[in-house]
């Protein structure tokens, strides 16, 4: 049976009603051969192909950033269910999204209100130097869902690992399926034992890529098929926000849509696209740099020396427009750029 591994055959309610799910499938953007399912929620369509739309519709929409860790008078990450509609969805959202616990965990709300079989996840991350996975595996600091479809497939749907994160879901077949990601990079799940693992059981997926066919492959973290809760991931959430790189370093991703150039798109993207979603490249800032792939080398697109200009950054290439109260946040942080301009 496709879910025997579920206690129930019914899929969980969603923290968001049948409203709130419907003004979401309207906002992402989806082709318009989903158009039909908008104002049926329930009725979306449970296969791999309608998974990758609603996947890439997603990290397309909400960008990766973890600006509530430098620009709130808490810098604290509030990461309940309606919180997160609220800051993504809401009046005043002015085009956030959030780190990966708050993508995730809205995502996931998202499709259990569609009436996917999901769970969550934690996920251990590897350490880096200059940006590239060399470390040990460490503690539970990230967060993934997994879903399993009617024709009894599995997948990984990791919408919030910034700009080293898949784009579409990822097959759990245990043959380490290649999925070709952005440009030439790659990028598997490998069902193994971890290289600091003393017992032969467990095993564990381990999320991998290579940036060409003839390029080594690299770990960047591993999950277990295991249910974490979101008591579990209030836990992690003050962790990650507080010990992590996201305590020194200001982010934000945007990943673009065929046809969409760095600059954010002020006027909208015209409704849903007529075909399939296909992401070609990514914009993102990383403290005071503006960075630019589309698909193969990054370059730097623009240099901040002030919290005016990062403030004009996020709104040029990412629509996001910080409330006073939020932009006056990071004043007295160690975070925040002094230099006048």
């Amino acid at each position: 049976m496709a879910f025997e591994a579920f206690r129930n055959s019914l899929p969980q309610a969603s923290a968001y009603s049948e409203s709130q799910i419907t003004a979401w499938l309207q906002h992402i953007g989806l082709p318009s051969s989903y158009e039909q399912y908008i104002y049926k929620p329930t009725s979306f369509p449970k296969t791999e192909e309608s998974l990758k739309v609603l996947f890439r519709a997603q990290i397309t929409t909400f960008p990766y950033e973890n600006l509530s860790v430098h620009y709130s008078p808490t810098h604290l990450v509030d990461i309940h269910p309606d919180a997160l509609y609220t800051k993504m969805m809401g009046a005043l959202s002015n085009s956030r999204g959030g780190y990966c616990m708050e993508l995730s965990i809205f995502f996931h709300h998202m499709l259990r209100g569609l009436g996917f079989h999901v769970y969550m996840t934690g996920v251990r991350n590897r350490t880096r130097t200059n940006g590239v996975p060399q470390g040990e595996t460490q503690g539970w600091t990230h967060i993934n869902n997994i879903i399993h479809l009617p024709d009894g497939s599995k997948f990984s749907a990791d919408v919030a690992f910034g700009g080293d994160g898949p784009t579409l879901p990822l097959r759990m077949d245990k043959s380490a399926t290649i999925h070709s990601n952005l440009g030439s990079q790659e990028v598997r799940l490998v069902y193994d034992v971890l290289p600091k693992q003393r017992l032969l059981e467990p095993k564990v997926w381990i999320y991998q890529y290579r940036n060409g066919a003839d390029k080594p492959w690299n770990s960047f973290y591993s999950f277990l098929e295991v249910e974490f809760f979101q008591e579990d991931f209030e836990v992690q959430n003050w962790w990650a926000s507080a010990k992590t790189l996201h305590r020194w370093t200001v982010l934000a991703v945007r990943f673009l849509r065929e046809g969409e150039t760095s600059k954010y798109p002020h006027q909208g993207r015209g409704g849903n696209c007529e075909e399939e979603i296909n992401i070609v490249g990514k914009v993102m800032l990383v403290n005071n740099l503006v960075k630019l792939n589309m698909g193969n080398k990054t370059t730097v697109i623009r240099q901040v020396e002030s919290e005016q200009q990062r403030l004009s950054a996020l709104w040029d290439y990412f629509g996001i427009q910080l409330t006073e109260e939020e932009a006056a946040s990071i004043n007295g942080w160690d975070m925040a750029l002094t230099n006048s301009g």
